[in-house]
């Protein structure tokens, strides 16, 4: 996937720079929350259910203070990315045991799309392995940075 492509998905109403929420649920509530406010979603608990019943089978939070709560179903009409950072982070039960400061909450079609779903995960962890990249994602704390971040050139 195109760094310009990757980008394209990270729309600046899709994004939360400051999150409010502590606590594992209330952060997947707030990203939903916004979802909603925002028209990409219209019934917040089915989504939120999905969301639990995915981490009960496992955490999203990979560790190096990110996490990528994501699910798939027919409720969903087309490919959703929301970008959120907590600069104190987050206790989301990560792998490393570690806070969880960066969240790429993902929502696909489960009809559809399964390539650029797979390819879009992939293509965001191959960044957050890139330390310069993870240390920027980190910091950042607008839009504009955002996509410099994930379009930029390697680092």
């Amino acid at each position: 996937m195109e760094s310009k492509k990757l980008a394209s998905f990270f729309e600046e109403d899709l994004c939360i720079f400051g999150l409010r929420s502590k606590k594992k649920i209330s952060v997947l509530q707030e990203m939903v929350r916004h979802l909603a406010s925002v028209g990409r979603i219209s019934d917040e608990r089915f989504i939120m259910e999905m969301l639990k019943n995915r981490e009960s089978l496992g955490s999203t939070g990979l560790g190096m203070g990110v996490a990528f709560p994501h699910g798939r179903s027919l409720a969903i009409k087309d490919l959703t990315v929301l970008f959120a950072r907590s600069a104190n982070g987050v206790e989301f039960e990560s792998q490393d045991g570690e806070p969880t400061n960066i969240f790429f909450l993902i929502l696909a079609p489960s009809d559809r799309g399964a390539d650029t779903y797979l390819a879009l995960l992939s293509e965001l962890i191959g960044i957050i392995q890139k330390p310069k990249k993870l240390e920027s994602l980190l910091a950042v704390k607008d839009h504009a940075s955002l996509i410099k971040i994930l379009g930029g050139e390697e680092s």
